[in-house]
């Protein structure tokens, strides 16, 4: 029997990209050099993974007290603060956490923001099965929860039709990091990652290329 064709070769206008540990920063300088190419035609749909050192990220309408540490407290632990322009409140990022951006133009797949967000959750929960984990999806706490903690956030900005910034799945990292903020908003929420709910030690790239996978086959089985 002839070997099985890679969905990601096949979908010939989604790119697939790797970007490794990189600063917050410089990622969003990538997405938005991206987000104008797709804009423009130069380039199809991408999925970019990434992970990123310590970060705090504050969406652009996120309130400043959504930071409960100290600059000097941010400083001491070496994480960084970056006030973003997606949409979204505080939310942190690290080492050991799947970072996925799809740069995708929504409006060619006939999708509005709610239609785009059940997508991105769907692909979530998918990748989370995988690993014998049941994701909830919470009414007016946005994420994905895994017993009544959050194991996933959600960030979208969306320009001429084309959405950039996109997904966190906690796999190993430390989740102190959020001690620092008032996560996506809810106040006192707990934070769990694959590694906790499952005992095993799954890599970000793995964890990445299944999130991919779940995104590239819902995105082309929409066109």
């Amino acid at each position: 029997m002839p070997a099985q064709p890679n969905p990601v070769a096949q979908a010939a206008t989604i790119r697939v990209e790797s970007w490794g540990l990189l600063p917050y920063e410089e990622a969003l300088t990538r997405q938005l050099d991206l987000h104008c190419r797709r804009v423009g035609g130069q380039v199809g749909d991408t999925i970019v993974s990434v992970e990123h050192p310590p970060t705090v990220t504050l969406g652009r309408n996120a309130p400043a007290e959504d930071i409960v540490a100290s600059p000097s407290e941010l400083e001491r632990r070496g994480i960084a603060l970056v006030r973003s322009d997606r949409g979204g409140r505080a939310t942190y990022h690290g080492p050991g956490q799947a970072v996925v951006y799809p740069i995708v133009d929504i409006e060619a797949l006939r999708l509005g923001v709610r239609g785009w967000v059940c997508l991105l959750e769907k692909a979530v929960l998918a990748t989370l099965d995988e690993y014998g984990i049941a994701g909830d999806l919470i009414p007016g706490q946005p994420g994905v929860w895994a017993h009544g903690a959050k194991i996933a956030s959600l960030g979208l900005r969306i320009v001429r039709g084309v959405s950039y910034h996109g997904v966190s799945v906690n796999v190993s990292l430390d989740a102190a990091g959020f001690d620092c903020i008032v996560t996506c908003g809810v106040t006192a929420a707990k934070v769990t990652t694959i590694a906790t709910e499952t005992g095993a030690d799954p890599t970000v790239e793995e964890v990445s290329s299944r999130l991919t996978m779940h995104l590239v086959e819902a995105i082309e089985g929409r066109r």
